[in-house]
């Protein structure tokens, strides 16, 4: 038997060891990243993740402007996640967050290898803590725009492509692709992702399964998507922009959910007076080398912007508000041009 005195002492070193010892608790995760061999992905990013006369010699010499500001917000996000930080915190985190992703966009022609590394690695880390889509809408951006060998990965597209936490599962990234996982009850499922995109705004979902199972999907919404729609066996789901669009049910082998985006143009500003085009996640550019003599003086420029390109087909936009002179605009990732300016931005008055 134990006597008192030597009982009080065994649990007072005990409580001294688990305050002395104890770690900070992991945070709890919305969702997780699968491996690597569960996810395949194909369409454009395959394309771009594999396609070496992408690769910009110029991108070994650029040098890292926002270590110290992508440190911060690091610090910032490790203490929200950690420490359960209140409102304003997180409200102080999302300001900051805000005015480093206006900073990005400024510098995105000329981001350094490191930046848009740590750049990425931070928004992989809070879309997966805080299941928001804002994050996830990033990433996208950067994959489609800057997705050249040097920067990013196959496995960087993947950690974030789909994720889960048991059969929650997360589309975070359009592609033409595929991810497969043991459901919780048994039994393999796999879900296919058939599409075009970022070319046209039409995804279909294909589910196949060994036997009817309980699935809850979340399909990302974009922020930019006022004219999306999820349909599934004929019934439209609620949608808004810069959310997820949950669907929870039963689904058999062979379902599908079709997802249109409705995809158009629209402008960013730099804020330094200068705008680019968009197309969905694609900043549209141009190459030219008087770029700095073209300035536009009007009110709306989209009006004057036209879609040339067949269906289905890589966008190419004409842009004719300049006077005596038109402009070719495609995807920033397609606009490589040896010896020619390469740039998004247009100068306006």
């Amino acid at each position: 038997m134990i006597r008192t005195p030597i009982l009080l002492t065994l649990v007072a070193f005990s409580l001294f060891s688990s305050c002395r010892y104890r770690t900070a608790p992991e945070p709890t995760e919305t969702s997780k990243a699968l491996k690597d061999e569960q996810i395949a992905l194909g369409g454009i990013i395959a394309e771009q993740l594999t396609d070496y006369s992408l690769i910009n010699s110029s991108l070994a010499n650029r040098e890292a402007v926002f270590a110290e500001s992508l440190q911060h917000l690091r610090a910032l996000s490790e203490e929200m996640k950690y420490e359960k930080t209140g409102e304003e915190a997180e409200n102080e985190f999302r300001r900051a967050w805000t005015k480093q992703q206006e900073k990005i966009t400024r510098q995105l022609e000329n981001l350094s290898i490191d930046d848009a590394r740590n750049w990425i690695a931070l928004n992989d880390s809070l879309l997966k803590y805080s299941g928001e889509v804002v994050y996830a809408d990033e990433l996208e951006r950067m994959a489609y725009n800057i997705a050249v060998p040097e920067i990013m990965t196959e496995s960087m597209i993947k950690s974030f492509c789909y994720t889960n936490l048991y059969d929650r599962i997360y589309v975070n990234f359009f592609s033409s692709s595929y991810m497969e996982y043991e459901h919780t009850t048994g039994g393999k499922v796999r879900i296919i992702q058939d599409t075009n995109y970022p070319f046209d705004g039409s995804i279909v979902l294909k589910i196949e399964l060994q036997d009817t199972r309980y699935l809850d999907l979340f399909v990302r919404i974009p922020h930019w998507a006022d004219r999306a729609s999820v349909t599934v066996k004929g019934v439209k789901y609620n949608v808004i922009p810069g959310t997820y669009t949950e669907i929870a049910k039963k689904w058999k082998n062979g379902d599908e959910m079709e997802i249109v985006l409705g995809m158009r143009p629209d402008t960013v500003s730099n804020g330094q007076g200068n705008f680019a085009f968009t197309y969905g996640p694609l900043l549209l550019a141009y190459s030219d080398m008087q770029n700095d003599s073209l300035v536009f003086s009007g009110t709306d420029p989209v009006k004057y912007l036209r879609y040339v390109s067949p269906p289905g087909k890589m966008p190419t936009f004409t842009f004719s508000g300049i006077p005596q002179k038109t402009l070719v605009l495609q995807p920033y990732f397609s606009e490589e041009q040896e010896g020619r300016t390469r740039t998004a931005w247009i100068k306006t008055l």
